[in-house]
């Protein structure tokens, strides 16, 4: 029915994953609320879904192909810098070695999102910026810490809402995910 172990994808899983790089490619470029320093917006939720659907592989590979099909899409007037395209790739992959085949707890959800929260967007996004922009990493740490606080809590219960889902438990059934009682 639905071979998940091996490397040949269904139609339905081209379309998935399809669907979720456009979901990202939307929610990132007209979705979102961004300045130069700082992006608040909904893009981890197909990020983590890919992640749980499909394991670590697919994850940076959508991570990646989001990323570039937006900024060469639909670019917003920042320059492209393949750092971004790098933060984009790994983002998935600490989700889905957290989550992929493992129950989804609300402890397994505060961690993913707590490890990409600081290493890929305060660490390495805030590198890509100081890199970027030449601004003193000190003065543009504080605002990004901020804004990642605040989302990390919002993350987490959006996605223990959307796993405890039984709407979604359904349509996800051909998938290997331990959904949470």
């Amino acid at each position: 029915m639905f071979k998940k172990f091996s490397n040949q994808f269904s139609a339905r899983d081209i379309a998935v994953i399809g669907l979720m790089i456009a979901m990202k490619v939307v929610l990132t470029r007209f979705l979102a609320i961004e300045t130069q320093f700082v992006r608040v917006g909904f893009t981890f939720i197909p990020t983590i879904l890919l992640a749980i659907m499909y394991g670590p592989g697919i994850g940076f590979s959508t991570g990646a192909t989001a990323d570039l099909l937006g900024f060469f899409l639909f670019p917003k007037g920042f320059p492209y810098y393949p750092g971004f395209t790098l933060s984009a790739a790994i983002a998935p992959v600490i989700y889905a070695l957290i989550l992929y085949k493992k129950p989804l707890t609300v402890t397994r959800l505060f961690v993913a999102s707590l490890l990409v929260t600081v290493f890929v967007n305060v660490g390495l996004n805030s590198l890509w910026l100081y890199i970027l922009y030449d601004q003193a990493f000190r003065a543009i740490l504080p605002v990004r810490l901020a804004q990642n606080a605040l989302s990390l809590p919002i993350t987490v219960a959006i996605m223990y809402g959307i796993t405890g889902n039984s709407s979604i438990k359904r349509v996800l059934s051909d998938y290997p995910i331990k959904w949470r009682a």
